[in-house]
């Protein structure tokens, strides 16, 4: 039996960002919450989870590039790899992968244990066929995860620190803003354009003002994920802003923007609360009109971020 002691996620509703904020610290990297965040681009993250004529399933806030984050998290000093493969076929590779490095005391972000969330492998034990895994549940369910049971939406998704690596300053935050614009328009992303940024904004909102079915949960998770993304993002502008003073104004236009954003969701977060969702909240003709209003209001303050984040570029990048 092979595990890695003192290992845990930071707290953060975006459950990788967490993992790797846990990782972070265990290397001797210390950044606050909204540095991680606005760095990996998490801050700036929204897709609509849909699917089968429901809207704002708690998938969601997963589907986003995980390709990229190997590139993004090393903004935070560390570089990392990844193994990315379907659950059939592919398993065992993966477990020899994580064995690998776990041998050699590298902890490793993983996807889909315990649910369906990101966490840290710690460690694993050949006699019981699993990994230990620090995640949301761990508290309740016990670390142990066996091999065969994982992942439970069938792919594989691991992420391994390498090495520490130099990060230069101002690059490294223009890189994070010109990941903001792109992420905030909707450029990338796991899903259709229509379901990402501020456009999956207003997707949600036509959805609250027809007849589409609003996932209850789901709706609750998606809210508290997006205000609290925000809330980052907009503390990481604060401090770009006086990092990098030829394009100061125009970047703190874009975290103000953030921070009304933030506001304007602040109603919903107590209509709809997580876990219970408000219960029938999410059916009231009225409730969902006054829901719609505030998400296309969201959407507004996103694009004047975005405004505001291509000027503060196009200052940057002469």
């Amino acid at each position: 039996m092979q595990r890695i002691e003192g290992l845990v996620p930071a707290p953060n509703w975006t459950s990788a960002a967490g993992a790797l904020e846990g990782i972070l610290a265990h290397a001797g990297i210390v950044l606050p919450r909204h540095a991680v965040m606005g760095l990996t681009g998490h801050a700036w993250h929204f897709c609509l989870g849909a699917e089968g004529g429901v809207v704002a399933l708690p998938s969601g806030p997963a589907q986003f590039d995980r390709a990229a984050m190997v590139e993004r998290y090393a903004r935070t000093g560390l570089r990392f790899e990844r193994f990315a493969a379907a659950a059939e076929g592919g398993r065992d590779a993966a477990v020899n992968w994580a064995r690998e490095r776990l041998d050699a005391g590298v902890p490793l972000i993983g996807w889909d244990f315990h649910l369906h969330e990101f966490g840290i492998v710690t460690g694993y034990d050949t006699d019981r066929g699993g990994f230990f895994v620090e995640d949301l549940l761990t508290e309740q369910v016990g670390a142990f995860v066996p091999w065969d049971a994982w992942p439970l939406l069938g792919w594989i998704e691991l992420w391994a620190p390498i090495e520490p690596v130099e990060v230069e300053v101002p690059g490294v935050l223009v890189a994070a803003l010109e990941t903001a614009a792109a992420l905030l328009d909707g450029r990338e992303g796991d899903a259709e354009p229509g379901l990402l940024g501020w456009r999956g904004l207003e997707a949600w909102a036509e959805a609250f003002d027809g007849a589409t079915e609003v996932d209850r949960a789901g709706n609750a998770y998606t809210l508290a994920v997006l205000q609290a993304a925000r809330a980052d993002g907009a503390a990481f502008l604060r401090d770009a802003a006086s990092a990098l003073p030829d394009a100061r104004q125009a970047i703190e236009a874009a975290a103000r923007a953030l921070e009304e954003e933030v506001k304007a969701l602040a109603p919903l977060i107590t209509l709809f609360p997580f876990p219970t969702g408000g219960h029938g909240n999410v059916a009231v003709p009225g409730l969902r009109g006054s829901a719609a209003m505030v998400l296309r209001r969201a959407a507004r303050h996103e694009r004047e971020c975005l405004a505001a984040l291509d000027d503060a570029l196009r200052l940057l990048n002469g």
